[in-house]
């Protein structure tokens, strides 16, 4: 039962403003990350990473592998963080959760191939909504369409963000 309401709380969608907090949070996180797993490029991505940007309140940080077979080390390291292993590798990335680091959400690790598709995409979606105020606006106002709309399920909520996020990284790569 316990399990159960655990995760009715976790399939729900709220928004939270945007807290001036989140990069010195992401900083902290990485300089613990970095000292566990070494050398690696680590950026913030995600709606806390885009000044002014409402969101879940989730630090999302991005680590950039060379290649795939070194992340085994890497998620045992962050496990001995606190990391949860969530998913195995899929469609590029291996995502990793820990709760809670704000007040707000957890932290979610996006392992993913440097230089590939989805590092790629991840960074070109999170600099096309820091430099575009204007997108930045439109996409909040979509995003609490979509909470409303799925009665704050969180499923519901990122299907319905997947199109508007792919149409973005396009016109973000001239594409």
């Amino acid at each position: 039962n316990f399990k159960f309401l655990m995760l009715k709380v976790i399939s729900k969608v709220k928004i939270y403003p945007y807290h001036p907090n989140f990069p010195k949070l992401f900083e902290k996180e990485k300089e613990i990350i970095l000292k566990a797993i070494g050398n690696y490029e680590l950026q913030h991505i995600g709606s806390t990473a885009v000044p002014g940007l409402a969101g879940k309140g989730i630090i999302d940080i991005l680590i950039a592998v060379n290649v795939w077979v070194k992340t085994a080390k890497i998620i045992k390291e962050l496990q001995n963080l606190g990391y949860v292993h969530v998913h195995p590798k899929d469609n590029g990335r291996i995502f990793l959760s820990k709760k809670p680091v704000t007040k707000y959400k957890d932290t979610h690790i996006h392992l993913v191939k440097k230089d590939g598709a989805v590092y790629k995409n991840l960074l070109a979606f999170r600099d096309c909504l820091r430099l575009d105020k204007i997108e930045a606006k439109r996409y909040l106002i979509l995003k609490r369409q979509w909470q409303k709309q799925g009665k704050n399920d969180r499923n519901y909520y990122r299907l319905a963000k997947t199109d508007y996020i792919k149409s973005v990284i396009k016109k973000s790569q001239g594409l």
